[in-house]
């Protein structure tokens, strides 16, 4: 009876034994099956941003094209349907978008999807991730302020990429720049000249922001203000008309004192 016994219960310990090792290999499977599906799923991601890389290098080659035609530039012996290269312009803006806006959402799930323990380091796959959303985001942090002037906006998006990666120095100096650029000084301004175009006087101050535009219409005149501090102050570039264009006639650096709000709402900027 007792070796029967001593029989049972060493049996019974190597099927405990062999079940628990059947359970840690399944786990181990289940791990590894997920770890292989996160590598798949981030090369994905990774060519979902190469071919929005390669519209944006499209839409760039498209503006490109479509300024010189409206400058009268166009390739010798070309003739250029200046309205359907708008159209392709705008059609391809909103896909770059669409697909901007896709990528942003899958790399969030991606992200978070991955998430790991509170105290812990994300994990490599996770960090690229996060590096690719950081890129991402830093884009669109320059886009407001190319397109629309809008520093503040800008700045946020660099401060908060900072609270997830405070180390990275291509944040912090883009972060710095957008800061002393955010505030006309007279130097940057006095480089605006009379006769200059809307496009000379971006390209060198940056386009004013949406909210600090003026246009009149029956003179055939715009202004465009530039804050310089958030006391309401602001430096002023007087354009008018002439033949499809409108070219600077007058500045003013002191065009609108502190606490102003002929200039309109600069929260923006």
């Amino acid at each position: 009876m007792n070796r029967m016994f001593r029989t049972s219960v060493a049996l019974a310990t190597v099927l405990f034994a062999l079940a628990s090792l059947s359970a840690c290999s399944s786990k181990d499977d289940k791990e590894a099956q997920d770890q292989a599906a996160r590598v798949a799923r981030l090369g994905e991601l990774q060519q979902q941003r190469k071919d929005l890389e390669t519209a944006r290098q499209d839409l760039a080659q498209m503006k490109d094209s479509l300024e010189k035609a409206k400058s009268g530039e166009p390739a010798e012996g070309e003739k250029v349907d200046v309205d359907q290269l708008q159209t392709d312009v705008n059609k391809k803006e909103s896909q770059v978008a669409e697909m901007a806006d896709s990528l942003n959402q899958a790399l969030v799930e991606y992200i978070n999807a991955g998430a790991p323990v509170q105290g812990e380091a994300p994990g490599p796959n996770e960090q690229q991730a996060l590096q690719m959303k950081a890129d991402e985001d830093m884009l669109l942090a320059k886009e407001y302020i190319t397109e629309g002037g809008e520093y503040a906006r800008a700045i946020g998006i660099y401060q908060d990429i900072l609270k997830f990666d405070p180390d990275n120095q291509k944040v912090k100096d883009t972060l710095a720049k957008a800061e002393a650029d955010r505030y006309m000084d007279e130097e940057r301004f006095s480089q605006v000249k009379k006769g200059m175009s809307e496009s000379q006087v971006s390209a060198l101050l940056g386009p004013a922001n949406s909210a600090n535009r003026r246009t009149y219409p029956k003179k055939q005149l715009v202004a465009w203000f530039y804050p310089k501090s958030a006391e309401g102050d602001a430096a002023a570039v007087y354009m008018h008309k002439k033949g499809e264009h409108f070219e600077v006639y007058e500045t003013k650096f002191d065009a609108v004192p502190k606490h102003s709000e002929t200039q309109g709402d600069t929260s923006g900027t």
